[in-house]
């Protein structure tokens, strides 16, 4: 049998979206980050993946389906499940804040596989952000859309942090999960219903979004290296979860950064390779 071929509404986006990168948003993004939102205001300027709390989904309430995502077409019902998996920033020219920027979306890629659990399928959706006429940054993000699968606990906590130049830790409590769906508008009952998330979808607890990892990520390479990133990639290997410590660390090396966010138990849980303006 052969699946139907995904669209782009299946992974929650719509072909044009526009936004005003207003400061009132930006301050909140920092609040919820813990970031200077006056340092962030004064720069003039959008740091790095801070986009992604823009260009907020439309849909009605009444248009969501159980999980807090967008109701998946009827031809998609064997793939409920929406992780994001990967992705690949490019930033051209920064994005000024106070300006209003365009995006322009589309499928670019949808395989179908079969692991573990069933067959699934990988979906890039390349996005094309501009801001008066001109081109900013271009992206790629990498969607896993499957079948329901219980997904195990993480193993002993340990209290060594791991070996690296760069280490920081942190634990994500219910409270930053909540306002980070919130500035990003992200229904998805994982990040803040816990019933729901351990009962219906089989986690061991609530999600960390792994938007917010990456951002996180992106920032502390920023600041421990004293440069802006250019370009990054990125790829989530094992979920975060709520009240658990997580390591974000890294190291630079020329023109570039490695950053790593490991998990209690020592399970890598995202990569970050990001270019460094020289």
């Amino acid at each position: 049998m052969t699946a139907t071929q995904p669209l782009l509404e299946d992974t929650g986006f719509e072909p044009f979206a526009r936004a005003d990168l207003d400061a009132e948003h930006v301050v909140r993004v920092a609040a919820c980050l813990d970031v200077d939102a006056a340092a962030v205001l004064e720069s003039g300027v959008l740091p790095v993946l801070w986009h992604w709390a823009f260009f907020l989904p439309t849909e009605p309430t009444a248009e969501l389906g159980p999980d807090g995502h967008l109701h998946r077409r009827p031809e998609m019902a064997e793939f409920p499940r929406r992780m994001f998996g990967a992705g690949r920033v490019q930033v051209l020219e920064p994005l000024e804040i106070g300006k209003p920027a365009e995006r322009v979306s589309e499928v670019r890629a949808a395989s179908l596989k079969v692991g573990s659990t069933g067959r699934f399928w990988v979906v890039t959706v390349g996005h094309d952000v501009s801001q008066g006429g001109r081109l900013c940054l271009t992206e790629e993000k990498d969607f896993l859309l499957r079948a329901p699968s219980r997904t195990p606990a993480p193993g002993v906590e340990h209290d060594e942090p791991p070996d690296a130049d760069w280490v920081e830790s942190f634990t994500p409590d219910p409270a930053l999960l909540f306002r980070f769906s919130a500035i990003t508008y992200n229904a998805h009952r994982i990040h803040y219903d816990r019933p729901y998330a351990t009962t219906v979808e089989e986690y061991p607890d609530l999600v960390v979004h792994g938007p917010l990892t990456a951002i996180l990520l992106a920032r502390m390479a920023e600041l421990r290296s004293g440069r802006e990133i250019r370009n990054l990639s990125f790829r989530a290997s094992a979920p975060l979860f709520v009240d658990r410590r997580i390591w974000l660390t890294g190291a630079s090396a020329d023109d570039h950064a490695r950053m790593v966010a490991i998990r209690s138990d020592h399970a890598v849980a995202m990569t970050l390779d990001a270019e460094l303006t020289p």
